[in-house]
């Protein structure tokens, strides 16, 4: 009868294990000197070693013949526990065992000394599900357990075990096995299977198991039916894109094309392939651009081949460090709303567009991507031998003093001398020109509102919330450039000022409103009436 690949390959002694290497050193050392706790805690997320250890520990306390604290394999004991009929080793799987009464009928053999071993052992996986009376129960025992008792609890909750516990146990923590360490044991197994496979196809099983060895065996487990373990055919066992559609989807967002990315989109859905997953590996994909973009793929440190590592470096070049943090928080924004929403395709395609879509004015993260993508412009130029040219003088001032903010009658439009036209249809022209020509300086001034015209200065006012804006358009060369645009259309030696937006009070209507409130006072009591600003 066939068995599973992670059965086979379970390690039978403390050389086999992978990876631990100081808890492997600290059971040993334990095992060989004979100073054996009465208690551990094993902890860890799923596949990273906890049963095997518990298994191989209880065997080498028992070996005859441990051989530098692993056990022999060859002895009576070894072989007896390792079948499973050992009347000393007792192990218990708490998920479906929880009651207290399961747990006390447990503790009842505790007092019977071992039959044929120097220590009785209880193995329980998964502590953490035993009820609040069964932990109860285990706790005396676990505190003064005779000298032949051993406990060892395994579990990928600590969190959730009563502190008292926590404090009567050795506690071992195992960490996630390294994509290094799980792709390097499964060419290991690869090769003892007599098959083959391609370094970029155990790179991501090992990218797909997450940490653990056990889920990277039971994919490998999956992709060898042909005798060959290569990229495609896990893609196609784990249900995810090829990477050539990676590098396509994100090539058509650099370009930004709405029209394209739908339609890829659409052939994803198609094929029948998981929205989630195609995000989490879109995700993936963008974590290795930024990590070329900011450390480079020299040296082979991101475990890509020197073709991948060449088409990584050159897609990264398209985009700003900005832009790709962002895209990459959409991403993973998108990866969870898919787990909530009635539609994943929907989802899928908000995201493409949004990842398309212009930043213009809807936040302070899509104007940073735009200043990103501007200073990658200008160091282009720089490297090409281009300069960018410098503002032209103008024949007014570049700034004008802010005068202090002061109650003052709203602003009367009168026509500009060159054209006839009325300072408001300039500003609209200028935002049109800018919305074309300037989208950098259109955002921040669309977050303000028009506050006029007067004495050849127009006016943009901004409330609290948008003060940053204010800042960014107060600078020399942001309001030369809209003072340029201003000229261009149709206004004369027109100057401009971003200002906060001050509250205007009408003084007539401002003694009516206390005269009605006086009225409302009169008649019905001052505690009666409540003014609100």
């Amino acid at each position: 009868m066939y068995q599973a690949l992670y059965r086979v390959w379970r390690p039978k002694t403390f050389s086999d294990m992978v990876g631990q290497e100081a808890i492997v050193r600290t059971l040993r050392n334990q095992v060989t000197s004979g100073r054996v706790a009465h208690a551990y805690l094993f902890c860890g997320s799923r596949g990273t070693g906890k049963t095997s250890a518990a298994r191989i520990l209880t065997r080498a306390i028992n070996c005859e013949n441990h051989q530098g604290g692993d056990p022999c394999g060859k002895c009576n004991c070894c072989r007896t526990i390792e079948s499973g009929a050992s009347f000393d080793v007792y192990e218990m799987d708490a998920a479906s065992n929880s009651r207290v009464e399961e747990i006390r009928e447990l503790l009842e053999k505790v007092d019977y000394p071992p039959q044929f071993s120097k220590y009785k052992v209880y193995i329980i996986d998964e502590v953490h599900m035993l009820s609040n009376a069964a932990f109860n129960a285990l706790l005396k025992t676990l505190e003064e357990p005779p000298e032949y008792m051993v406990f060892i609890l395994a579990t990928t909750e600590p969190q959730k075990l009563p502190a008292t516990i926590l404090s009567r146990c050795q506690r071992y923590d195992f960490g996630r096995y390294s994509e290094a360490q799980i792709a390097g044991h499964l060419e290991k197994v690869v090769h003892a299977q007599g098959a083959q496979a391609d370094q970029e196809a155990l790179s991501l099983i090992a990218q797909a198991a997450e940490g653990g060895m056990r889920d990277a065996l039971s994919i490998l487990d999956m992709c060898l039916g042909e005798g060959k373990v290569t990229e495609e055919g896990v893609r196609a066992a784990l249900g995810a894109a090829d990477k050539g559609f990676l590098f396509a989807f994100t090539q058509a967002l650099a370009d930004r094309q709405e029209g394209e990315a739908l339609k890829m989109v659409d052939d994803l859905m198609r094929s029948g392939k998981d929205v989630q997953v195609f995000l989490k590996d879109f995700s993936a994909h963008l974590r290795l651009l930024m990590a070329v973009r900011l450390c480079g793929a020299e040296g082979n440190w991101l475990g890509l081949s020197q073709d991948n590592a060449r088409r990584y470096a050159e897609q990264a070049e398209l985009f700003s460090q900005e832009r790709l943090l962002r895209l990459l928080e959409m991403c993973m924004r998108g990866e969870a709303d898919t787990r909530w929403a009635a539609s994943a395709r929907s989802v899928l395609e908000i995201f493409a567009l949004r990842a398309c879509d212009q930043p213009e004015s809807r936040d302070v993260d899509a104007l940073l991507e735009r200043i990103g993508e501007l200073e990658m412009r200008i160091r282009d130029l720089e490297k090409n031998g281009v300069r960018a040219a410098a503002p032209q003088p103008s024949a007014v001032p570049a700034s004008v003093p802010r005068s202090p903010i002061r109650m003052e009658a709203p602003v009367v439009e009168t026509p500009v001398a060159q054209g006839n036209k009325l300072p408001k249809d300039v500003w609209n022209d200028m935002l049109k020109f800018l919305k074309r020509n300037e989208p950098g300086l259109f955002g921040p001034l669309s977050q303000g509102k028009y506050g006029g015209y007067q004495e050849g200065t127009y006016k943009a006012l901004f409330g609290e919330e948008a003060d940053i804006f204010r800042v960014m358009l107060s600078a020399p060369e942001r309001k030369q450039k809209i003072e340029n645009a201003l000229n261009q259309c149709g206004a004369v030696n027109a100057r401009f000022e971003a200002c906060p937006r001050e509250i205007l009070v009408d003084p007539e209507q401002q003694k009516q409103d206390e005269k009605n409130v006086s009225g409302l006072i009169d008649m019905f009591g001052r505690d009666k009436v409540q003014i609100d600003d």
